[in-house]
């Protein structure tokens, strides 16, 4: 129970740092370069699955 509450709160740290990088970066004239824009997306979708899986497991 004590991993999945872990795993659970360093995503949602993930999920928020990742947002506020892109939005940040969208909205003032420091444009971060396609690669690492996509490599950010890419880590708050993976960071998304590992939110749900421990949600999941920590309700059962």
């Amino acid at each position: 129970m004590k991993n999945y509450r872990l795993a659970w709160s360093i995503s949602l740290i993930i999920i928020a740092l990742t947002n506020i990088l892109i939005l940040i970066s969208n909205n003032t004239a420091f444009n971060l370069p396609d690669g690492m824009t996509r490599f950010f997306g890419v880590l708050d979708l993976c960071s998304i699955v590992v939110l749900v899986y421990t949600t999941v497991k920590m309700r059962q």
